[in-house]
């Protein structure tokens, strides 16, 4: 088994988690239908315009509120997200051990204003964000071009994310990577790589 050179994590499910229930709360309160704010904000040709860069954040949230009515979106666009702290603790271990600790998100063009605001900007090597990038995942370009960036060898990148279909993507260019759906999934990564 070959050496770890970089860790990538996906952001959002990994590092930062947006509460569920608060969006419930949202759509109840604007006596929108369940599932309705989800579906507005994540229906996929808008969702894919947002984080490849074609619209803003702003325009997102704009174009939610059409649909939803701007209480609804505004109170959805301000949500307050956690870090998970096991992840960054683990995080900063590795990284005082010399790991390049990366972000690979879909993401838009508030991320870095978001990760700051959140203190953990500083936390990471690198940030890729596909809104910068013009492409996203699992889309095997943005793997490629990760990898470009770094200029390490593709089994060199242990990969974590949520997303099945982002893990499959990572696969597929040669990356280890690994579905991610709590803490100790990246603890047992790193143990399993020697990490840790």
């Amino acid at each position: 088994m070959g050496l770890i050179d970089v860790l990538l994590l996906d952001l959002d499910g990994v590092v930062r988690h947006y509460d569920a229930a608060a969006t419930e709360a949202i759509e109840k309160g604007a006596g929108l239908p369940p599932g309705k704010l989800h579906e507005t904000v994540f229906e996929p040709r808008l969702l894919q315009s947002v984080v490849t860069g074609a619209i803003t954040r702003a325009q997102w949230v704009d174009r939610v509120a059409a649909i939803v009515g701007p209480v609804a979106a505004t109170a959805w666009a301000t949500q307050r997200p956690s870090v998970d702290r096991e992840v960054l603790g683990l995080v900063r271990r590795l990284r005082t051990e010399g790991l390049r600790v990366c972000l690979l998100t879909n993401g838009t063009d508030r991320v870095g204003a978001e990760l700051a605001e959140l203190r953990i900007a500083g936390d990471f090597d690198q940030v890729f964000n596909s809104a910068e990038i013009g492409v996203a995942k699992p889309d095997l370009r943005v793997f490629m071009h990760v990898l470009r960036v770094l200029g390490v060898d593709r089994s060199s990148v242990l990969f974590l994310d949520d997303s099945a279909a982002n893990v499959r993507g990572a696969s597929a260019v040669g990356m280890r990577a690994h579905l991610f759906t709590s803490a100790s999934d990246l603890t047992d990564a790193c143990k399993t790589y020697r990490l840790i």
